[in-house]
Parts: C-alpha cells; sequence; structure tokens
C-alpha cells in the first residue's frame, strides 16, 4: 500500500515546515452577533492565550464574519502534520470549537467521528501562501525569544 493510500490527501498549501488552514461556514441566520459576543466575553484573550499555547504548533489564527454576518473565515498557520493538527484541536481547546462553530449550518461537534471529513469540505487552499522565515516552528521561535531575552540581560547586567 503506498502512502497516498493510507493517508488521505489534505487541503492547504505548505511553507517549509508551516501549513496555511482556511475554513469558511455559513452562519445561521441571526447568530452573527452571538459569534461576535463570543470574542467580547471578559477573559476571552487569556483563555485565547491559553490554548494557543497548549496547541504548540499554532502560528497565529483569525476569525472573521463577512457577507453581512453571513459566513465565517476561521484561518490559522500552523507546524506540522494536518492530522495531528486537528487531533489536538479535538484534544486540547475542544470547547472553542464547539462554541463558535455551533452557530454554523450543519456544525456536529468537533467529536463527531466525521469532523475531518467535514473540515476538509469547508477548507479552501490558498491561492498562494508565504512564510518569511518558513522553516522556523513555533517552538523555535520561542526559543529564540528566550534566548533574546537571556542575551539582552546578560547585556543589561554587564553595563
Amino acid at each position: 500500500m503506498t502512502a497516498n493510500a493510507e493517508k488521505p490527501s489534505r487541503p492547504g498549501l505548505k511553507s517549509g515546515r508551516t501549513n496555511e488552514f482556511t475554513l469558511f461556514f455559513n452562519v445561521k441566520p441571526g447568530h452573527g452577533q452571538q459569534i461576535r459576543e463570543i470574542f467580547q466575553q471578559p477573559g476571552f484573550e487569556e483563555k485565547r492565550k491559553e490554548m494557543s499555547t497548549r496547541i504548540g504548533t499554532l502560528h497565529d489564527a483569525r476569525w472573521v464574519l463577512f457577507d453581512d454576518d453571513t459566513r465565517l473565515l476561521f484561518a490559522t498557520n500552523f507546524d506540522g502534520d494536518w492530522d495531528a493538527y486537528i487531533d489536538d484541536f479535538a484534544a486540547q481547546i475542544p470547547d472553542i470549537f464547539d462554541t463558535i462553530l455551533q452557530h454554523t449550518e450543519d456544525y456536529p461537534g468537533i467529536h463527531d467521528p466525521n469532523i475531518k471529513d467535514l473540515i476538509v469540505a469547508h477548507q479552501e487552499t490558498a491561492c498562494s501562501y508565504f512564510r518569511t522565515i518558513p522553516d522556523a516552528t513555533v517552538k523555535d521561535l520561542q526559543k529564540a525569544v528566550r534566548v533574546q531575552e537571556a542575551f539582552q540581560r546578560l547585556l543589561d547586567e554587564a553595563g
């Protein structure tokens, strides 16, 4: 059996070790404001930072309501394998997806056995995808920041 036969092809472009990931959903009629309110809840930003840390491969994420709140975009950049990324969302931060996507049509819940098929059905591959430093993973970038901070402390102490 070939590698392609063992594992389904997944949408999305790759730049070095990073992948783009773009989903489009139809919002249930009248649910746009409910989605906006999720992001305005007190403590949401802190929760978002914690969730990103738990995933560990997520560079960035954005949610965009458009077309008069009838469509929802979810776009991220991540390191590594598509299937592992989706598995991490389901295992590490299932509540965020269920909380937001319950307001979209045909969303069965992150633990539905066919969730990966649903995601593929809503995913669009970018026409172009570029990373300035394509081989720098989230872990690489976090390490570089720690090294830079330690170096600056050393310089401050020496001065």
